[in-house]
């Protein structure tokens, strides 16, 4: 029986940390997204997973929902609207392909879902046991991104920016709805949350939304994260694609306040 809150890497073998899945252990157990495909997770110290949480469907967080599905015949929560797009991952998997290219490769592709889901819209608490997971609608990266809240922690999924050595990142593909991502992310830091997990980086220190939140407003959001190797040329790969998310968005709002 697992207790506590785990963070676990879920990337590929190439780059393990390039995300996390969280656990959470009560008498109800929560997964927080489900990494790639290709995922090297351990998730052996689970007995039972009665939810899996998909923050959004993007290829690097539902990679491995099929197989996790299976293994615990666990409930999945999603943005309302959004399961038939697990259950035929068609549309999720061309769609990484034209982002991130090779990188698809690597985290490999997201194979169809059968299961009892949880359709939702923000607002909803789910009884954990000794926990309550209250869900919270945070679009801006994608207009389905959900978060969850669950005892004075934040799980933000790629609503609140990652972190890697110290350095915030922007997690901002195109096309980005910037005036809701920081809307969302003020939302999250009104909540004052005593840690915050980031799909991309793991548990952090809630002090990271002050400072993702003046990288995006300040425009200073290019960065300098030196990991090597294969591991780095995987972050810039995604850190180019979230730059031209924030270089489409800042340009249309530059433009649309010009007379």
């Amino acid at each position: 029986m697992c207790s506590g809150i785990h963070a676990i890497p879920s990337g590929p073998g190439e780059f393990p940390e390039a995300v996390y899945s969280f656990v959470v252990c009560d008498k109800m157990n929560v997964m927080i997204d489900a990494g790639v495909a290709n995922s090297v997770m351990d998730a052996s110290f689970l007995d039972k997973l009665d939810y899996v949480v998909v923050t959004h469907l993007h290829i690097d967080h539902v990679g491995a929902l099929s197989e996790i599905v299976q293994r615990y015949k666990s409930k999945v929560i999603v943005y309302q609207g959004y399961s038939k797009y697990l259950r035929d991952p068609t549309k999720i998997n061309r769609d990484a392909k034209l982002v991130l290219g090779e990188v698809a490769e690597i985290y490999g592709e997201v194979a169809p879902t059968e299961a009892n889901f949880l359709e939702v819209k923000g607002g909803e608490e789910i009884d954990l046991g000794e926990r309550k997971m209250k869900i919270i609608y945070t679009p801006g990266h994608a207009r389905h991104h959900i978060s969850v809240f669950i005892d004075g922690i934040l799980y933000s999924g790629d609503s609140a920016g990652g972190r890697y050595n110290g350095v915030p990142i922007p997690t901002t593909p195109p096309p980005l709805d910037l005036k809701s991502y920081l809307e969302s992310l003020r939302l999250q830091m009104s909540l004052y949350p005593r840690a915050v997990g980031l799909a991309h980086g793991g548990l952090v220190s809630p002090s990271h939304l002050q400072e993702h939140l003046n990288q995006i407003l300040s425009r200073n959001y290019k960065v300098n994260v030196d990991l090597g190797g294969i591991v780095e040329q995987i972050l810039s790969k995604h850190l180019e694609v979230n730059y031209k998310g924030l270089e489409e968005a800042y340009s249309s709002l530059d433009s649309s306040s010009n007379p």
